[in-house]
């Protein structure tokens, strides 16, 4: 692993070119990514579908059903942190190699569980706006809960130190709403008319039950590498993590060069 060359250049970017640095990820790890993302993703949704079963079935053909969008949508968001988890690590890891280390990753995400049942499920109110890289702060620096070698660099304290100073994160928050909300209606309705004009069916139990939920996570999958990339450039801006990298892997090389 060359911790100095990378295979995305580290520099600062615009979130629209984040964006579009972001196609270009998914399509070059499209078959790892796709595997990942529905291993994460596949469990969650059929239990979001047994949870809303009930509104659907009593709403659905009768009227609009506004309140079991409002469901799903709710049920996606707080879900993705977890869903997304394992696609965050193997990109993690991507950076610096060519083939992860896939028995790494797995032992990794068993080590970040509880943080990640903690911090993205049980307290995730407090941090769904003003610590948007909380996710990757616990997959990819796992930080302990507590410090207990007197740094004091838990996570919550890393988070922080991470999350501190102008409100650019927050702001990317906010742009990721609007660009994903917008993505998802155009998504939902445009596999609507392919299904309309295949099968002449329209707004029926299908277009809401299947696939909604597959433009929603769709989307969620798609963010989860926006994310990712807006986690770097925040660390690239602030820390200047690409002469980190250069210094750690120079000592990387000095320290083979003694042995």
């Amino acid at each position: 692993m060359q911790l100095d060359r990378t295979r995305i250049a580290i520099r600062e970017r615009s979130f629209v070119e984040i964006l579009d640095l972001a196609l270009h990820v998914i399509r070059r790890q499209a078959p790892a990514l796709l595997a990942l993302l529905t291993v994460g993703i596949l469990p969650l949704a059929l239990l979001n579908g047994w949870l809303t079963s009930g509104i659907w079935s009593d709403y659905l053909e009768t009227s609009f059903p506004a309140q079991y969008l409002f469901l799903m949508m709710l049920l996606v968001v707080w879900e993705v942190p977890l869903a997304t988890a394992p696609a965050t690590l193997y990109l993690g890891h991507a950076m610096f190699t060519e083939q992860p280390n896939a028995r790494q990753i797995v032992r990794e995400l068993g080590q970040s569980l509880p943080q990640l049942v903690l911090y993205q499920l049980m307290l995730r109110p407090w941090f769904l706006v003003f610590r948007p890289f909380l996710n990757e702060v616990i997959l990819l620096e796992r930080n302990p809960i507590r410090a207990t070698d007197g740094s004091g660099r838990s996570t919550l304290t890393r988070s922080r130190t991470l999350h501190r100073g102008d409100f650019d994160p927050v702001g990317r928050s906010f742009g990721t709403v609007g660009v994903g909300g917008l993505l998802l209606v155009s998504l939902w309705v445009s596999m609507c008319i392919v299904r309309a004009v295949m099968t002449d069916q329209w707004w029926d139990l299908p277009a809401f039950t299947i696939l909604f939920p597959l433009a929603l996570w769709t989307v969620a999958g798609y963010f989860s590498v926006v994310r990712f990339l807006c986690y770097l450039d925040l660390r690239i801006r602030r820390e200047g993590w690409e002469v980190e990298l250069a210094m750690r892997a120079e000592q990387a090389r000095l320290a083979r060069a003694w042995k």
